[in-house]
């Protein structure tokens, strides 16, 4: 892995829609963004945060999240979120996220991932059996 300068950041905007609100399988809770969405996306930008610093044989994978859904967001409002990097502890980095619309902060946390060499995580994804265990 190559350097990461401190406080390096990556900043994301997106439209909230309707494929983002809270549900649970086909039944909607609220037109509002989704924790779920919030989270994936939160994980998108903290992984983009990193990106440019992988070598071409590693690869990351998220080991935690910790998310605070402060404030909702209906469907149709602009969300950003900023993904920063805050620790590097060799291959594991932690960034923090703050997610703001146009009311302000609706969201804070952490992503936790850890940089893995992109062989060994092909190889052992590949001896996983059909029912998720590892193979013999």
């Amino acid at each position: 892995m190559l350097p990461i300068p401190s406080d390096h950041r990556f900043t994301m905007r997106l439209r909230v829609t309707d494929g983002m609100i809270a549900r649970f399988f086909d039944c909607t809770m609220h037109r509002v963004y989704a924790t779920f969405a919030l989270v994936e996306h939160a994980e998108y930008a903290a992984r983009m945060a990193i990106r440019a610093f992988l070598e071409p044989h590693e690869d990351a994978l998220g080991t935690a999240v910790r998310m605070e859904h402060l404030a909702p967001t209906p469907v149709g409002w602009i969300v950003e979120i900023t993904a920063t990097v805050t620790v590097v502890e060799g291959r594991r980095i932690v960034c923090a996220i703050v997610a703001t619309s146009r009311n302000g902060e609706i969201a804070r946390g952490e992503i936790e991932q850890r940089v893995v060499d992109r062989e060994r995580l092909d190889a052992m994804l590949a001896s996983l059996d059909d029912d998720g265990s590892a193979g013999a």
